[in-house]
């Protein structure tokens, strides 16, 4: 499981006032964007640029890895890690 595509922020809407949830799999994968070089600068030509600021970069890729780290301990117990009340 990639534990980024499980967890998510709840972002408010300036505009419309409604709450909508964007993954961390979502910021990374702005971030990535970014990273890599995407030109675009201001989040109204590309929106997905901003996620980008909404974590940070490192701590998320140190808690994916801590993640696989715990599905591995609990695999080798012969068990299964899951997100509380998504069993």
């Amino acid at each position: 499981m990639d534990i980024l595509d499980s967890i998510a922020i709840l972002i408010p809407c300036v505009v419309c006032g409604g709450r909508y949830e964007v993954t961390l799999k979502q910021v990374a994968l702005s971030q990535k964007m970014m990273h890599d070089g995407c030109p675009v600068h201001d989040e109204r030509e590309c929106p997905p640029l901003y996620y980008a600021p909404l974590i940070d970069r490192q701590l998320a890729q140190d808690f994916r890895e801590l993640w696989a780290r715990l599905e591995q301990e609990a695999q080798a117990a012969g068990g299964e890690l899951r997100l509380h009340g998504t069993l």
